[in-house]
Formats: structure tokens, C-alpha cells, sequence
């Protein structure tokens, strides 16, 4: 009896967690589009900070906008094969795009301290073949850190006006996003749930098994919250990292890819989902808010949170949503 009561409560719990089919889409309350700016091919990933709004465009090259004016600066098609991802490092006016089928595969660098004409620097390749997510930055010594994951690797190098080499560390499976704190890289790992990983030795302290195929993560007070494709989005509490427990999940509709989150909101891109919109004051159980439908918006791929506005990389380009209420 006792094993039966136990079964019960949990799919409960699981219900209780779960979206209702019939939620709100065509007509949102919170969200409220303000502007698109328009990709010539998909806008598959988009990098924004206070000034510019940086789209990878697929066969289209990439394009940089001026964020506050809401104006197009440049448009760039080079020898770019199809601009999947793109990270910019503006403390040293350094763009980055992840060509997927260029000859070969590889990040390709560009010098932007003149935006209305970026010049081409050095390529990164060697072991680019296949990236799924990568992540650009200065480190504390000021050197530029790039960090990829592809295949079952995680790989991280030095870029200084050339490439100076990479490591990697290995994990059981094929993974796909990440994200990281000072200690910790938190890997995405499909259908084998996330992974967490010492940064220094590469070690796997800890993983958890969670449902659906985990693609994106994003890690936001002592929180993951992960992108699972066909099971929406996940939360998973580590504020021991060393054993990691899934606390939530909730079942968006299309399949949960993107994420992101800053203050009080979390987003979802969800693929033919649209856009999804929760308030995690109570970071351990999100509360949905809105969402604004793939008809209105396009297939959503990636979304970044800026304060209290969306920027969603969708199939018709990048919609920049304000959040009312």
C-alpha cells in the first residue's frame, strides 16, 4: 500500500508540474512585440549587449544592429558558409561565428572596432567540426578565452590575434550546451541529462538523469534550468553540485531549445513552441506568465534576456518583446 501511495504522488507531483494544453497563445498579455529586426536567412543564434544586436543568419553571413536606435550597421557575408553561432567580445572588439559547413568547419574572427566594416582575422580550427554551443570571454589575466562543446568533449582554448592551440576534457556521450560558474562547467548531455564537471581537472563530480533530451542550460542562482526539448523546460537545484536534484519541470508545447535567464525572468525558445515567459521569484518553481505563439513569431531558436526585453532568434529574424506587467 504504502509503495502504491508513493507512485501516486508522484505522478501528481509530475502533473502538477507539467503545462495545460490549452494555454493562452494568440493573444498575450505580458509580452508585447516592439521590433523585429530582419534576418535574410534564419536568424539561428543572436549574441546582444547594451548597444548591438549580433545575428549568425545561416547561409545569409551575420548582421550587426545598433540596439538602441533599432537600426541595421552592417551586413556580412564573406566566405561564410552557414552562420550557426556567433559571440562577441566587445572589450576587445572581437567578433566570433561558427561557420558549420564551411571547408572546414570553423569559428571564424573578425576585428569590429569599426562596425560598419569588420576585417577579417584569423580562423579558428582543429577539432570545430560538429560545434553545438560555444562561449567567448576575457579571462582575469585578459586573455580571450573560447569555449566549445562538440561530439563528447568540451574543449577550451586561447585566441590571441591567432590561435594558440585548445584541450579538451571527455564525457560518456555527445553534448550539446553549457554553461559554467568558477569551479563547475554544467553540460548538457541529450538524452543523458546534465553533467557537472571540474573545471580545473576535468573530473565528473556528479550528473543527473533527467527526462527528454537536454540541449541548453543556463545556470542563474544556484539553479540550472535546462532546455529538454520534447519535455520543455527542467529545473534542477545545485546548491551542492555534488549532488544535483531535478525540483520541477514544465511541458512546453514544440521542442524546448533555448533559454536564458536574468533577475526575475526566465524565457524558453521552443521551437514550433514560440516563446515562453515564467517569473522565477521562487527560483525552485517557475511560474508561467506568457507566451507568444511560433504563427506569430516564427520557429523560435534562441532567446536572451536583457533586462525587462526578450531578443528571440526566430525564422523571420530577431524579435525584440517587451515585458509588461
Amino acid at each position: 500500500m504504502k509503495k502504491i501511495i508513493s507512485v501516486l504522488l508522484l505522478i501528481l507531483l509530475l502533473i502538477a508540474g507539467c503545462a495545460k494544453l490549452n494555454e493562452p497563445a494568440a493573444k498575450a498579455q505580458i509580452l508585447n512585440l516592439e521590433y523585429l529586426y530582419p534576418a535574410e536567412g534564419y536568424a539561428m543564434d543572436t549574441y546582444v549587449t547594451d548597444e548591438y544586436v549580433y545575428i549568425a543568419e545561416d547561409q545569409a553571413g551575420f548582421s550587426i544592429h545598433d540596439r538602441n536606435a533599432d537600426t541595421l550597421i552592417t551586413r556580412f557575408y564573406g566566405d561564410i558558409e552557414n552562420a550557426r553561432l556567433i559571440q562577441a567580445v566587445e572589450e576587445d572588439s572581437t567578433l566570433f561565428v561558427y561557420d558549420v559547413y564551411g571547408s572546414p568547419a570553423a569559428i571564424m574572427v573578425y576585428d569590429i572596432r569599426d562596425y560598419n566594416n569588420p576585417q577579417t582575422k584569423p580562423n579558428i580550427t582543429g577539432q570545430t567540426g560538429g560545434i553545438e554551443d560555444f562561449i567567448c570571454h576575457l579571462s582575469d589575466s585578459n586573455e580571450m578565452q573560447v569555449i566549445w562543446t562538440h561530439d563528447n568533449k568540451i574543449r577550451f582554448g586561447t585566441y590571441n590575434d591567432i590561435w594558440m592551440g585548445s584541450f579538451s576534457y571527455n564525457l560518456p556521450n555527445a553534448v550539446k550546451g553549457f554553461d559554467y560558474d568558477s569551479t563547475y562547467y554544467y553540460i548538457t548531455g541529450d538524452e543523458r541529462g546534465v553533467y557537472v564537471l571540474n573545471r580545473n581537472t576535468g573530473e565528473l563530480v556528479a550528473d543527473i538523469d533527467t527526462p527528454g533530451k537536454a540541449r541548453d542550460v543556463k545556470l542563474h542562482n544556484n539553479f540550472l534550468y535546462v532546455a529538454a526539448r520534447e519535455v520543455g523546460l527542467q529545473v534542477i537545484d545545485i546548491s551542492d553540485p555534488l549532488a544535483p536534484a531535478l525540483v520541477y519541470q514544465y511541458d512546453t508545447s514544440g521542442y524546448a531549445q533555448g533559454i536564458d535567464a536574468a533577475g526575475n525572468y526566465l524565457a524558453v525558445a521552443s521551437g514550433g513552441g514560440g516563446i515562453y515567459l515564467f517569473d522565477i521569484y521562487n527560483p525552485a518553481k517557475p511560474q508561467y506568465k506568457d507566451r507568444i505563439d511560433n504563427q506569430i513569431i516564427g520557429y523560435t531558436y534562441d532567446v536572451v534576456v536583457k533586462g525587462t526585453t526578450l531578443f528571440v532568434a526566430t525564422r523571420f529574424g530577431v524579435h525584440k518583446i517587451f515585458i509588461q506587467y
